[in-house]
């Protein structure tokens, strides 16, 4: 008996080790596939830089440049120059504690902030640069030169996007590393890190227009919260409380709340806004229950000069704003501890359940400002239903996408690898079917022979009959 159970142990034991064996062979593989695709993505970078923004100066170009300012290439490119330095430097870090899964996580963890600014830059100028692009005169032979220059297969535009897919690409392979990981602290953090910070870039991503809109928006801070609010106004001047409550969309920032107004989608499919006013949050009190509904909070002017009663979807949501209010509020005071404590104290009411500023309401001069707001689906599907036409009786669209139309055939030009699953996966080669044309670059396609549909990035794909008569061109030659 004794010898019977020696030899369980012993391969149990043996058992334990090639289970860890293969577990450090997994861990191996991700970090190994976590700093190839790293150096690629840094060199891809490298290449749109020279290889297209460079040679709108280059001597040898210049009879093909497009006519253009610092301003336009500036708009195309966006901060793509930042984000090549950032990862030039994150992957020496990635690079120099490569063997250490810790060490990786830090790099994450230390770099979320950088990751968050710089891709949410870059997320908010897409569809300008896209714009700039459609409406840049004689500027297909250009791009076609630098793009053969390259030997890319895929044109400027793709290659535009790989930011995007790249932000999406990192909380995917932190998710493995923590399958095979014994102490797995440091990674869960970096994941965490890594899904706030896509999150918040997807947030960015859907652009919406706001007509009328009296504010500097970057000014106002990061974009914490929005929402539909049923939304009752009362005013000391007219103590009349409105009985038929206004719908209004709300954007919580750091500095103000600005209230809204839905409006029909433009031409585009995308959402627009009608500016109503907005709140400073500095000025601000906040009443976290209103008796008789436990959906409704109320922020209001000092001395309750003006009230605003937000409802809620639910309770849930009511509980979520509130609460960040209530750590704006406070992040707010902490601030002027230091330097204003003395005056502030004179002047206001201290900061207990309810909380008081100053007020001034401006609601002034009206022109049209670009506005990118939140999609909480990490997958981005609230993204693509929000931003993209149906492809049905659109003129407008038609329009802007007069080369192509619903139900023709195109053939994917390079493998495409779905962000989420909205997306579909595409193989080089691959024939599709259009069903629907988006704006921004996306189409909704169908992969022939497959039941796999949904959206994916026009600029990899070419017309199915454009690329059978340059092969039956080159035949002929």
């Amino acid at each position: 008996m004794l010898e019977q159970s020696h030899e369980m142990d012993l391969l149990n034991s043996e058992s334990s080790l090639i289970t860890q064996e293969n577990y450090r062979a997994k861990t191996c593989r991700i970090l190994g596939e976590l700093l190839d695709t790293e150096n690629i993505y840094v060199v891809e970078l490298h290449s749109i830089l020279t290889g297209y923004r460079d040679k709108f100066f280059a001597e040898e170009m210049q009879d093909i440049v497009p006519t253009h300012s610092t301003e336009v290439i500036n708009v195309i490119f966006g901060n793509l120059d930042e984000l090549y330095h950032f990862h030039s430097s994150f992957l020496k870090d990635l690079t120099e504690n490569i063997d250490c899964t810790g060490l990786v996580a830090s790099c994450f963890i230390r770099e979320k902030d950088n990751f968050y600014h710089l891709y949410s830059n870059y997320c908010q100028n897409l569809s300008a640069s896209e714009q700039v692009r459609e409406n840049l005169l004689d500027s297909y032979m250009f791009f076609e030169t630098c793009q053969k220059k390259l030997g890319h297969k895929l044109p400027l535009a793709a290659y535009l996007l790989k930011p995007v897919q790249r932000i999406t690409k990192y909380h995917l392979l932190l998710r493995d590393l923590l399958h095979f990981l014994d102490d797995s602290k440091s990674t869960q953090q970096a994941l965490e890190c890594m899904l706030v910070v896509l999150k918040l870039v997807n947030d960015s991503m859907h652009q919406i227009t706001i007509d009328g809109l009296n504010l500097d928006l970057p000014k106002q801070g990061q974009l914490l919260l929005h929402g539909e609010f049923s939304v009752w106004t009362e005013n000391k001047k007219d103590i009349r409380l409105r009985l038929k409550p206004a719908r209004r969309h709300v954007f919580l920032h750091q500095r103000a709340m600005i209230f809204c107004k839905s409006a029909p989608k433009t031409s585009h499919n995308k959402s627009v806004y009608q500016f109503k006013f907005h709140l400073r949050l500095s000025h601000i009190g906040l009443t976290e229950s209103v008796k008789g509904d436990a959906r409704k909070f109320e922020v209001w002017l000092r001395g309750r000069a003006e009230v605003y009663i937000l409802q809620a979807t639910d309770v849930e949501q009511k509980q979520t704003w509130v609460s960040k209010i209530k750590r704006v509020l406070l992040d707010q005071l902490e601030e002027l501890k230091d330097e204003k404590i003395k005056e502030y104290a004179q002047s206001h009411r201290c900061l207990r359940q309810t909380t008081s500023w100053d007020t001034t309401n401006n609601c002034g001069s009206h022109h049209t400002n670009s506005y990118r707001a939140l999609s909480c689906d990490s997958e981005m599907r609230n993204y693509y239903e929000s931003e993209f036409s149906d492809g049905s009786n659109s003129e407008d669209e038609d329009h802007l996408c007069h080369t192509s139309s619903p139900g023709g055939r195109y053939l994917a030009l390079a493998d495409y690898f779905a962000a989420g699953s909205s997306e579909v996966n595409m193989k080089e080669g691959d024939v599709v079917e259009l069903h629907k044309i988006g704006c921004a670059g996306w189409w909704y396609i169908k992969v022939c022979g497959t039941s796999f549909e949904g959206w994916a990035p026009a600029a990899y794909l070419q017309s199915y009959n454009r690329r059978s008569s340059e092969r039956s061109s080159r035949s002929q030659e």
